[in-house]
């Protein structure tokens, strides 16, 4: 009887750890201002230079350029890779 309850425990738990560590993600975003940087994203949220580590590939980027980043595990830093070009 008492390990009925145990699996949805251990699920749970394993689900919370994994939720807690926030994996790398790939976002894309666009730059909404330069001087101070700031980058917003497409999940409607702005991410200031404080959050942001800016690559040397990725240091000369104007307003309205997309950027593709990664967020760092943890999602307390966000890396700006390069900037996105569209070949259309």
């Amino acid at each position: 009887m008492a390990t009925e309850g145990l699996i949805p425990l251990l699920k749970r738990i394993a689900l919370e750890a994994v939720e807690a560590s926030k994996p790398t993600v790939v976002l894309f975003g666009t730059v909404s201002s330069i001087n101070p940087l700031s980058i917003y994203l497409e999940q409607k949220r702005t991410i200031t230079k404080s959050f942001l580590v800016v690559t040397d590939k990725a240091k000369y980027l104007a307003v309205g350029d997309g950027v593709v980043m990664v967020r760092m595990q943890g999602g307390q830093k966000y890396i700006i890779i390069d900037k996105v070009v569209d070949d259309g």
